[in-house]
């Protein structure tokens, strides 16, 4: 096209400085007082413009005066569990800005790149009959064989900020990781024909977990529920022995100065200082044994995932401190191990902790407790959603790369502890 004066005028009438010209002169609404008739002002009528009406309605009440759904809300200085010291809360949908090093530094744990040795002794030793193809049904049915019809919240893609994705309906993601965690954990209990001790494990759901450590003698409280608790019939053996206990003494846990491990946590006075670790009280037949749960928040890191993981084992082993060993307890007698395992969509990330201290006030003294967390997650696929701007094969949802191998560290971590395996963690 040849650009004529005229286009050329009208790219000029489109620019910024004319429209601001334009919106200077013409942009503003004048709105000018109502003018009265001078009728009106000799027989002394008062005219009120109509945004100045305010109607004086009856209040309701409601039928029933104790119902608890119009009662006013109490203060929160009227609530029982009102604290004048503030504490720091937190629960699983916050995200630490250091990830995995902000959960160290407050944990005061020392950080192992990969699985515990009695862990990936495990790993890939295990023959599991038809395991790819159950995996694969498993994830099928998570993704594509459910008739959920739910609505979708809309899709942006940092590729095409400006295309209109149109309302999609199907399974939400974290109902479809639910499937699969279920599935999982049922094909980890089927192998209790090679390991008959699996039949003292128990899988609870949706459990309690709530408690507290003391960090620079301000409380950091903890309140959620896991997807999942696999219990067992005996503690959990710990990751590091007493050599790697008493080298933690000399290791230095990186800071973050001029920044606050807590900056991340939200500080509140309505609190309650427990030792709830799943159950009301602690049960001879039900030790907590590995924490499952699924990640909602699509845009987290694996360092993000495994510094919620820390937290999370960090809270659990400490209310299964104290109600072991006291509520005053500082050095542990008996290490204490949690492990933890975390799902979103096909992705997996395995975190081990094993707690030897209470005493979080000062980092480079004493024992440190110990974290063991791989670098990367392992994914059971690929998936990739449908790109409507591309030829027609991109157009709906793919999922792509099986990897049977990333069942792997979810299944050693959950046969971990079994008696059959002891001969081969100790090899």
């Amino acid at each position: 096209m040849r650009l004529t004066q005229k286009v050329y005028s009208g790219l000029r009438d489109i620019s910024v400085r004319q429209w601001n010209k334009v919106w200077a002169c013409r942009g503003k609404f004048y709105d000018y007082p109502a003018a009265i008739p001078q009728a009106l002002k000799d027989k002394g009528i008062e005219v009120v413009e109509m945004n100045q009406l305010k109607p004086e309605l009856p209040r309701w009440t409601p039928p029933v005066p104790d119902d608890p759904r119009f009662t006013d809300p109490l203060p929160p200085e009227e609530r029982t569990d009102w604290k004048d010291e503030p504490a720091f809360t937190f629960d699983k949908r916050m995200r630490l800005f250091e990830g995995i090093k902000q959960a160290c530094l407050l944990a005061k744990a020392q950080h192992f790149e990969g699985l515990p040795p009695s862990v990936e002794k495990i790993v890939g030793t295990v023959d599991v009959p038809d395991r790819d193809l159950l995996l694969q049904r498993y994830i099928m049915q998570s993704q594509v064989w459910n008739t959920n019809e739910d609505k979708l919240p809309k899709r942006y893609d940092s590729r095409k900020p400006r295309w209109h994705f149109q309302r999609e309906f199907g399974i939400k993601p974290e109902d479809s990781s639910h499937i699969l965690l279920r599935n999982l954990l049922r094909l980890c209990q089927s192998q209790v024909t090679q390991f008959p001790s699996l039949e003292s494990r128990r899988q609870t759901a949706n459990p309690l977990l709530h408690s507290y450590v003391m960090y620079k003698d301000q409380p950091l409280v903890l309140k959620q529920t896991v997807s999942f608790m696999v219990t067992s019939d005996s503690w959990l053996q710990p990751f590091g022995d007493e050599s790697v206990v008493d080298a933690s003494v000399g290791h230095t846990i990186p800071d973050m100065w001029p920044v606050y491990p807590t900056v991340d946590f939200t500080p509140c006075n309505n609190y309650e200082l427990m030792n709830l670790a799943g159950f009301s009280k602690e049960l001879p037949s039900l030790h907590p044994h590995t924490l499952v749960d699924v990640i909602t928040p699509d845009h987290w890191e694996d360092t993000h995932i495994q510094g919620n993981q820390v937290l999370a084992c960090l809270m659990t082993a400490a209310a299964i401190a104290r109600r072991r060993f006291g509520d005053d307890v500082t050095i542990l007698p008996e290490p204490i191990s949690i492990q933890h395992i975390a799902l979103r969509e096909t992705r997996l990330v395995c975190t081990y902790f094993q707690l030897n201290t209470l005493d979080l006030d000062n980092n480079s003294t004493g024992v440190k407790n110990l974290v063991w967390a791989p670098g990367q997650g392992s994914n059971l696929c690929e998936k990739i959603l449908g790109q409507p701007w591309m030829p027609r094969p991109m157009k709906k949802m793919r999922l792509l790369s099986f990897n049977g191998s990333g069942f792997d560290p979810f299944l050693a971590t959950y046969l971990n502890g079994c008696p059959e395996l002891t001969s081969l963690s100790s090899s």
